[in-house]
């Protein structure tokens, strides 16, 4: 039998193994999604620059033109610290109650992996609302009116249109023509739709059809889906609107998620209730540094 000093310390090993056997089973899908960087201090902080515009053309003897790039916005991400615990107690051990003590540590693993994935999602599920987080350009993530350093033509990233065919391709075309701060193409490819479980079947239909999809008032008989096969599409559990949708392109979108400290397991001992004490706990911060790659429509329709 475990004495009380030490019957935590002796359970401490196996149930380590239980929480990072589970946390590790279980699929990520934030990371599709989000750039997933580390970090070693405090908070970080990722400064904007702008490109070059076009190159000159220059006479054999001509003078090289040189140009100084924009300074773009600063966006800072403070690490966040996230935990929980539970207690084992003397007489859980001494009654033999071991498959209900293995099973804590496999909750507590789903748990920290619902937090990643929910702070994650909530930068999508808030990209409408200013009060939540904004860009550097201080406008939400997916806005009507993000300006650009050099003073030119606002640009938008967001709709309100029902997922369909001609949303998509309506919101691929706003993407593929988005301009840098110096008024460039910046050539955006959108390669990945991200819905919520609601829309999974819609998306479905309107990606993987081969004919094109019936779009409720005209049956096309002989064209062909130009969507078949365009963007992987993710259907993300933690999205909490059942209209909302997103369109990216995940080599250019900024999203990023810095872990400061990933999950960690500790233990101790309380004197007074002779219970073995188990905390698990991670630091880490999620945002977006630019709105360039991504496209967000509320789905409401209006």
């Amino acid at each position: 039998m475990a004495r009380r000093s030490n019957f935590g310390d002796l359970l401490e090993p196996g149930l380590r193994a239980i929480l990072f056997e589970k946390y590790q089973a279980i699929p990520q899908q934030y990371s599709k999604v989000f750039n997933v960087l580390n970090s070693s201090k405090q908070d970080e902080t990722d400064s904007g620059i702008s490109g070059f515009g076009q190159f000159d053309n220059q006479t054999e003897t001509g003078a090289l033109t040189y140009e100084d790039p924009l300074q773009g916005y600063d966006v800072s991400y403070t690490h966040q610290k996230f935990s929980k615990g539970f207690k084992v107690s003397q007489e859980m051990v001494d009654d033999d109650q071991y498959n209900k003590i293995k099973k804590m540590p496999e909750k507590l693993a789903v748990s920290a992996n619902r937090t990643v994935e929910t702070q994650a999602a909530n930068i999508l599920n808030n990209a409408f609302v200013t009060t939540y987080t904004t860009g550097g350009d201080a406008v939400a993530l997916c806005s009507d009116s993000h300006p650009r350093s050099d003073g030119g033509t606002v640009q938008k990233n967001r709709d309100t249109a029902v997922l369909s065919e001609s949303a998509l391709k309506a919101a691929e075309l706003v993407m593929e023509q988005t301009l840098d701060d110096k008024g460039q193409i910046i050539a955006v490819m959108p390669n990945m739709l991200v819905v919520p479980p609601a829309l999974k079947h819609t998306a479905k239909i309107l990606l993987n059809s081969t004919g094109r999809p019936y779009d409720g008032s005209t049956i096309y008989r002989n064209d062909i889906n130009t969507l078949n096969g365009e963007y992987e599409l993710m259907v993300w559990a933690y999205l909490t609107s059942a209209t909302a949708w997103f369109l990216i392109d995940t080599s250019i979108a900024e999203l990023n998620f810095f872990w400061r400290k990933q999950l960690s397991f500790d233990q101790d001992n309380s004197f007074d209730t002779d219970e073995a004490l188990f905390k698990a706990s991670m630091r880490f911060s999620c945002g977006f540094s630019n709105w360039r790659g991504v496209y967000g429509s509320t789905g409401a329709g209006v």
